[in-house]
């Protein structure tokens, strides 16, 4: 199915589903950290691919990645993404360091977000697979620190050559000391909202 020819009620069925899975990942996310996180009511919706950037403040705009691919009994790609600023003041988080100790991007801030993404997206997958009755599992997670526009058209071609729609999910993860907004954008293939859809009985 092409994503944009989706009928109200059928993006309120994914956002409902997408509302299930970051709640298991703010969860997922309160025992990495040893802290409680809360969560924002996520923000549901499809987006063209090419506006995307303008959410992260446009094309050449830095931004920490990180992509999974979906394997079983859905297609496409998962790809987290957070702000320079954001994923700094994650990376404090789970080092238990006060806010804005770290100022720079290195090898360790990188393995640190990177590890935390893979629990969301595994946590996020899980929760969807449950609801749904399906079977699917991230890939192991690439990571990438780049302009926002080039990060998406790499993706994009990848995953699903000509690929011009995602679903967009938008969220803020809180703790007592900081609050982190992030992104999950679903690049799916046309064949798995086929299935979801289908899962759902709405098809």
């Amino acid at each position: 199915m092409d994503p944009e020819k989706l009928s109200a009620l059928q993006i309120d069925a994914l956002g409902e589903v997408g509302s299930i899975g970051a709640g298991h990942a703010a969860t997922a996310l309160s025992q990495l950290m040893g802290t409680a996180v809360t969560i924002e009511v996520p923000s549901v919706r499809l987006i063209p691919v090419a506006e995307v950037p303008a959410i992260f403040g446009g094309p050449e705009n830095l931004v920490g990645a990180v992509l999974s691919r979906l394997l079983g009994d859905l297609g496409g790609g998962l790809l987290f993404i957070v702000s320079r600023e954001s994923l700094l003041a994650l990376a404090d988080v789970l080092r238990s360091w006060a806010p804005g100790t770290s100022k720079s991007l290195g090898a360790d801030e990188e393995a640190l977000v990177t590890n935390a993404a893979s629990v969301l997206q595994s946590a996020y997958l899980s929760a969807v697979g449950r609801f749904a009755g399906l079977s699917v599992l991230p890939s192991a997670p690439s990571f990438a620190f780049d302009m926002i526009g080039a990060i998406l058209e790499v993706v994009a071609t990848e995953l699903e050559p000509g690929a011009e729609t995602a679903i967009l999910v938008t969220t803020r993860f809180k703790t007592a000391d900081v609050a982190v907004d992030a992104a999950l954008f679903y690049l799916p293939d046309l064949d798995s909202l086929d299935v979801i859809l289908g899962r759902l009985g709405i098809a």
